[in-house]
């Protein structure tokens, strides 16, 4: 019986101190967002190791991922294995940000469409829907094929030089299949008070223009402005190295 009473008085004192042990997602999204990322990236390994199917832990992890394509892959399976967790409803935004910013507009779009039907409370359910441009999507299978470095056109004699090394963001804001269509982003772009190019790749033997915005020397700076574009263009953006 004392044997049996122990065990309870363990189990409850196990349960009280996991119930403790919860992570505390919102102070850490909170230093990401004042630039205090490197602290946060220094705890990731701890929390994944302690709580590996957690859903917050899981979005940290999205957040502080600087490959794109790794990114969607951990906010997609928020989206599929927590759809009920608070954190649902941010990642699928997340997701659908990725796909608006490299061209892939017909996925965008049923990602945003998914977002109102399944999360009509969401904040990120409202506002305006973005112009998805037909003509310039992008198929998914050319998005994975192996892209090689973006090139500089230089057919813009007023873009100033851009030091890699001074200034390594950008935010991409879109990706056309016509020189003609991302000149047009560009020009609608002139006015913000930082530098907007326009760089390219191949794909699929096709060549990619991508619009490229601003010279930051931090991905905090980078993400502020990226804010900054979709409350006053409604434009969706991409953190880019160059």
């Amino acid at each position: 019986m004392k044997r049996a009473i122990c065990f309870i008085i363990v189990v409850v004192i196990s349960t009280g101190a996991y119930a403790q042990t919860e992570p505390d997602i919102h102070s850490r999204l909170e230093k990401i967002y004042k630039g205090e990322i490197e602290s946060v990236r220094e705890e990731l390994p701890s929390l994944l190791s302690r709580h590996q199917n957690h859903p917050g832990v899981l979005y940290l992890q999205g957040m502080l991922t600087t490959d794109g394509p790794e990114a969607v892959k951990i906010f997609q399976s928020i989206v599929d294995n927590f759809p009920e967790s608070e954190w649902a409803d941010d990642a699928l935004y997340r997701v659908y940000q990725y796909y608006y910013s490299v061209g892939l507009y017909r996925t965008a779009e049923q990602k945003l469409s998914q977002l109102k039907r399944d999360y009509p409370q969401s904040r990120y359910a409202f506002g305006q829907q973005p112009r998805f441009d037909r003509q310039d999507e992008i198929t998914e299978a050319e998005l994975e094929e192996p892209v090689p470095t973006a090139t500089r056109e230089r057919e813009q004699p007023d873009r100033r030089e851009i030091s890699a090394s001074q200034y390594p963001f950008a935010l991409q804001v879109g990706a056309f299949s016509t020189y003609e269509n991302a000149m047009r982003q560009r020009d609608m772009l002139q006015d913000i008070d930082q530098p907007v190019e326009i760089t390219t790749r191949m794909q699929g033997g096709q060549t990619l223009y991508l619009v490229w915005v601003g010279a930051f020397q931090s991905r905090d700076q980078a993400t502020d402005f990226g804010q900054k574009l979709r409350q006053e263009y409604n434009i969706e953006t991409m953190i880019v190295s160059r």
